[in-house]
C-alpha cells in the first residue's frame, strides 16, 4: 500500500508554485514534480524528499508548430539533467514519443490516468521504459462534477498515485468554472488570489491527505523497488 503525490507545475509563477512546496515541505511528505521551465524554487529542494521530472508541452505540434519534440525535451532535460521521468502536459503520449524517450535516457514515463482505478500497476514497455499511470488529478475531479470531501480512493489497498497542480491549490479550485474565471490572470497572483474557494477544493484536499498516515513515496522509488523485483504495493 503506496501513494505518491505528483506535482504539476505548468509555468505557475512563483508564488503560486512557492505555496504548495511549502505546504510539502512542511509535511515532510515526499513527492515528485515534474517542472516546466526553471525557477529557483526548484533549486533548492531537498532530494530525499523532492524528485524532479520534466513536463514538455507536445501540444503546439497538434497546432501547426513545427518544433521537433525532442528539441522540446531537450531543453528541459538541459534544465534538469538528473530527470529520470517523464509526463507531458495534457498527458499527450504516443509509442513515437516513447521511443524517443527512451532514446534519451528516461526511465518512466507517467503518462495514463485511470480515473479511480484501484489497480494501478508499473507496466513495462517494450524498450524497457516504465510505463506508470495516475489515477487522481484535481482537473479531472472537478471536471467529473465530484465534490471536494475525500479523493473516491481506497488508502487502504493497493497503489495510488495523485496529481495535483500548484493553480489549483492556490486557488483551492473545486469547479470548471472557477478555474475558467481565473484563468486570464494565470500570471498574476494577486488578481488569482480574489478568486480563490473558501470552501472544500483542491487545497483543503491536498491538506487532508498530507495529514493522512499513509505510506508516501517518490515515483522514482517505485522504479527502483520495480527494478529490484521487491514490488511491496
Amino acid at each position: 500500500m503506496k501513494t505518491v503525490i505528483t506535482i504539476d507545475i505548468d509555468w505557475v509563477p512563483d508564488r503560486v508554485l512557492g505555496h504548495t512546496l511549502e505546504l510539502l515541505s512542511k509535511s515532510g511528505v515526499p513527492c515528485t514534480i515534474f517542472a516546466t521551465h526553471a525557477t529557483g524554487l526548484l533549486n533548492g529542494l531537498d532530494r530525499k524528499q523532492f524528485e524532479i521530472g520534466v513536463h514538455p508541452n507536445f501540444n503546439p505540434l497538434l497546432n501547426g508548430g513545427n518544433e521537433k519534440p525532442k528539441k522540446v525535451v531537450e531543453r528541459l532535460k538541459e534544465l534538469f539533467p538528473q530527470a529520470r521521468g517523464i509526463r507531458s502536459h495534457s498527458s499527450l503520449v504516443s509509442n513515437v514519443l516513447v521511443d524517443m524517450f527512451c532514446e534519451m535516457g528516461f526511465e518512466y514515463e507517467s503518462n495514463v490516468c485511470l480515473p479511480y482505478s484501484r489497480n494501478l500497476e508499473l507496466l513495462p514497455l517494450w524498450n524497457d521504459v516504465l510505463r506508470i499511470p495516475f489515477n487522481w488529478e484535481d482537473y479531472l475531479h472537478f471536471s467529473y462534477g465530484k465534490e471536494f470531501f475525500d479523493m473516491d480512493l481506497d488508502f487502504n489497498a493497493g497503489l495510488n498515485i495523485v496529481n495535483f497542480h500548484p493553480v489549483h491549490v492556490f486557488l483551492n479550485t473545486e469547479s470548471r468554472e472557477r478555474y475558467e474565471g481565473a484563468k486570464p490572470f494565470y500570471q498574476d497572483p494577486e488578481h488569482l488570489a480574489g478568486y480563490k474557494n473558501l470552501g472544500k477544493g483542491a487545497e483543503t484536499l491536498l491538506n487532508k491527505i498530507l495529514k493522512m498516515n499513509l505510506d508516501f513515496v517518490k515515483l522514482e522509488d517505485l522504479v527502483d523497488e520495480y527494478r529490484r523485483g521487491n514490488n511491496t504495493y
